[in-house]
């Protein structure tokens, strides 16, 4: 790939942030909207340079534990998808509602990951029994 110097150096970098500034969204939170404006640059350095100024995502909730726990509540604005992981060989995970109802009961039979999408927003809370250690996330789907 050939460099630039000089004049010719700044008018491609000048160029390149004008397009960069139209293909990557403002509030570039939305990831999906961001990748498919950056597909859609025909120049290559163009391209590359709207994947590079894409943010990165940015970590989601995570919950750790041992044994039988209550997780402090957490409120979700858009529908979540919730990962849990047992290390142990019994999990059984009850979401809760803002009331501490049970929304839905979920387990994990043995050391391994699933996954629950939390379709509504809400207050949620988590109710863990487990016979050993446990991860759960919260993350956008």
């Amino acid at each position: 790939m050939p460099s630039l110097t000089g004049p010719r150096a700044a008018v491609a970098l000048s160029a390149m942030a004008v397009t960069l500034a139209m293909a990557v969204p403002l509030a570039a939170q939305d990831y999906a909207a961001g990748l498919l404006a950056c597909r859609r640059q025909s120049d290559t350095m163009a391209r590359l340079a709207c994947y590079d100024a894409l943010p990165a995502k940015a970590p989601g909730t995570v919950f750790r534990g041992t044994g039988s726990q209550v997780t402090p509540p957490f409120d979700l604005q858009a529908p979540t998808l919730l990962s849990f992981e047992s290390m142990d060989a019994i999990m059984v995970v009850y979401l809760l509602d803002g009331t501490g109802a049970v929304v839905q009961n979920l387990h994990q039979a043995g050391a391994g990951t699933a996954s629950y999408l939390i379709r509504h927003p809400g207050r949620y809370s988590l109710q863990v029994n487990a016979s050993g250690g446990w991860r759960m996330s919260l993350e956008k789907p």
